[in-house]
């Protein structure tokens, strides 16, 4: 087939017909959504205010920066704020990330969980904590495996675990602080929380096999504040490497107890750990946990309870050492509960759950702890898997939605909020302005434990000692909780008596 134009011949076959009549269609299919897209969003409303920066890199180089001292994080959201308002883009590792406000932008992401959005991980962290981690798991499956867990965790099974706890915790400071006249105190609460972890999750006692297994541990835990480059001699890729060391520890570790069980060995009936109960309560349909699922939990566990409450602990007893004041009430409240044991004829050393829920001064310096240095600060984003629209924005699926506490310190929300005042606590404050444990479905399942477990350091600590900071002013910067810079190195006196 043959065409004339200007003289000149051309020559079509069917198939340049074709091919020509799919070119036309797809560029008309084009148009019309272009235009379709152009009058769909004259009508939609705009994208938050912000920047995305640099293409893939926007902001994270910034917000690694600000993330080194304890307000860094705070002051880089200020500043946005004062710029683009209270809601705000920007982009971290190439994804697209909105900041909520607060607490309005924290009341929607916990109740809406599941609906409009879902929690998410970047894909370097995933791999660190494992396709079967609680914390990773998505809609059904994280509610299945939450109220699974939960029997173990919750605030009954804490009288179970008391007992244990105590006696680690009396142990503790009679092999690390006893007769000492000065002590890091990060590093001392480092190893409370971590055997007292150990502990429960696993009766690991403190020993070769536990100083074996907190070396692969810390080196695995460095990943998740590093370059998420899995290439030899970089920091990540220790950290994959240290968790595959662990998992073969757990192997030999779940095989071991497994016999013990099946022996019904007594050593193994005094155990009263979580592995035990993940290898013997079947889930809702009668199965027992494959060990994927059991590894990955309890990694996760000791992830969860190990740095946190030791970066928390150790910022208390900096605290304290900073308010006098606090000390005097702290050690008043503990006096009276010792007071009230001797009383009642009951062994001093021996705690109760009663006596726990006497401590509520004390649980209010750790609260006003917490408000001061947030130990997660911002939180773990949200992915939207639908369009959405928040204050007035549109917000596309697949951008992530960052909560915050950045109210903590807001005099909105909290009166004097520079001060460090535990009295603040006695009247609860607004709803979301103070979510240290987060919130909504993926609320810290380990809340009820962490209360417990420091709770009780403090309680034989200031009825054994008193303390003073060496340096007062010290710096508190993060790595990647807050600590000071000397990491609360503190002279340390021990009382006679309380």
């Amino acid at each position: 087939m043959a065409t004339m134009w200007n003289g000149l011949s051309f020559k079509f076959s069917e198939e340049s017909y074709v091919t020509l009549i799919i070119t036309l269609a797809i560029t008309v299919l084009w148009l019309l959504w272009s235009v379709s897209n152009y009058f769909r969003n004259q009508n939609q409303p705009p994208l938050p205010p912000g920047s995305f920066g640099f293409p893939f890199i926007g902001q994270t180089v910034d917000f690694a920066l600000a993330y080194r001292t304890s307000d860094g994080i705070e002051r880089w959201v200020q500043k946005k704020i004062d710029k683009h308002g209270p809601v705000f883009k920007w982009r971290f590792l190439g994804f697209p990330i909105v900041m909520m406000d607060q607490p309005e932008g924290n009341r929607f992401i916990f109740q809406n969980e599941g609906t409009s959005h879902h929690t998410f991980w970047l894909s370097h962290l995933s791999t660190l904590l494992g396709p079967d981690s609680l914390i990773t798991l998505p809609g059904e499956r994280h509610k299945l495996a939450r109220r699974y867990f939960n029997k173990f965790l919750d605030h009954t099974a804490m009288s179970r675990y008391l007992p244990g706890v105590n006696r680690s915790t009396i142990r503790h400071f009679a092999k690390h602080w006893q007769g000492k006249d000065q002590v890091v105190g990060s590093d001392m609460t480092h190893l409370y929380t971590c055997s007292t972890i150990c502990n429960l999750v696993m009766t690991l006692e403190e020993g070769p096999l536990m100083d074996k297994f907190l070396l692969q541990f810390r080196t695995w835990e460095k990943g998740f504040s590093s370059l998420p480059i899995n290439l030899r001699g970089f920091q990540y890729y220790k950290a994959v490497k240290a968790r595959k060391m662990i998992c073969e520890m757990l192997d030999g570790l779940l095989e071991q107890r497994r016999k013990e069980i099946a022996e019904d060995n007594v050593s193994n009936a005094s155990k009263v750990d979580i592995l035990n109960n993940l290898l013997t309560v079947p889930d809702e349909n009668g199965n027992l946990l494959p060990d994927s699922y059991i590894k990955d939990n309890l990694l996760l566990m000791l992830f969860a309870g190990f740095g946190t409450s030791s970066s928390t602990l150790a910022m208390v007893i900096y605290y304290i050492a900073k308010n006098p004041h606090v000390y005097k009430e702290i050690v008043q409240e503990h006096k009276l509960i010792l007071e009230e044991k001797y009383a009642s004829g009951k062994d001093d050393d021996s705690l109760t759950m009663e006596d726990i829920s006497a401590m509520k001064y004390t649980w209010r310096v750790i609260k006003e702890t917490l408000r001061f240095q947030p130990v997660v600060q911002p939180g773990n984003p949200r992915k939207t898997v639908t369009n959405l629209e928040y204050r007035g924005y549109y917000i596309p699926k697949g951008w992530l939605l960052m909560w915050n506490q950045f109210s903590h310190k807001n005099p909105k929300y909290f009166s004097n909020p520079l001060k460090f005042d535990p009295s603040r606590w006695e009247t609860p404050p607004a709803l979301y302005t103070f979510v240290p444990f987060g919130g909504g479905p993926h609320r810290c399942l380990g809340m009820e434990f962490a209360k417990m477990e420091m709770l009780v350091f403090i309680h034989h600590l200031v009825r054994r000692y008193s303390w003073s900071l060496k340096d007062p002013n010290g710096l508190i910067i993060r790595d990647p909780f807050p600590r000071t810079f000397d990491k609360s190195l503190i002279t340390v006196k021990e009382i006679v008596s309380l």
